[in-house]
């Protein structure tokens, strides 16, 4: 029952707004939001929080100390990713390898991350958030967290049927993209 609650509430708060590609890619919208695409449709999202920043730095922190960032990889925030032709999504965080930085240089080429992050906020919708975590493997991405504020939890997906729930003194990692990526979920909440 409150499953069927939840994807109603979605489907009444959905914003979608109708427009090509091509309109899409020459748009300029001021109004505060970030948009995603989908098959023909913008979609408002609200960005990262300030609220949030505290998880990104400490993220970042312990990025730095990976072999990956030593071989110049880097973990970006709200980067725009078209995990389809037709689908661009902004992680709140994606990792992407040197020559994947180097590749996106081409305008034929959208690498796609193999590790992303995101920070479940209050406004996202639940159908929003699990729809994307299958877009994400089907596009080819392996690990994604979702990191929840509100409940000081983190959630790792190595699979849309594969996940692991860290509370407190967990320790969770990014493996296999960034096998010595890993904290407690404490550290990741440190302010």
């Amino acid at each position: 029952m409150e499953s069927t609650l939840l994807e109603a509430q979605d489907e009444a708060t959905d914003v979608r707004i109708p427009m090509s590609k091509q309109q899409f890619m020459n748009w300029n919208p001021d109004n505060g939001f970030l948009y995603e695409f989908e098959n023909g449709f913008a979609i408002p999202t609200d960005g990262m929080r300030k609220e949030e920043r505290y998880l990104v730095r400490n993220v970042q922190v312990a990025f730095q100390k990976t072999k990956a960032f030593q071989e110049k990889g880097y973990m970006f925030e709200e980067s725009s990713i078209w995990i389809t032709p037709d689908q661009k999504r902004i992680p709140d965080m994606a990792f992407f390898t040197d020559d994947q930085i180097k590749e996106s240089q081409s305008p034929d080429s959208e690498p796609i991350p193999s590790f992303v992050i995101e920070i479940i906020s209050p406004s996202d919708r639940v159908k929003t958030v699990e729809s994307k975590v299958i877009e994400y493997f089907e596009a080819g991405i392996q690990v994604v967290w979702h990191i929840h504020p509100s409940l000081r939890m983190v959630r790792v997906f190595t699979s849309p049927r594969q996940n692991v729930t860290c509370f407190e003194n967990d320790t969770f990692n990014a493996a296999p993209v960034i096998s010595d990526l890993q904290m407690t979920v404490e550290e990741l909440f440190a302010l």
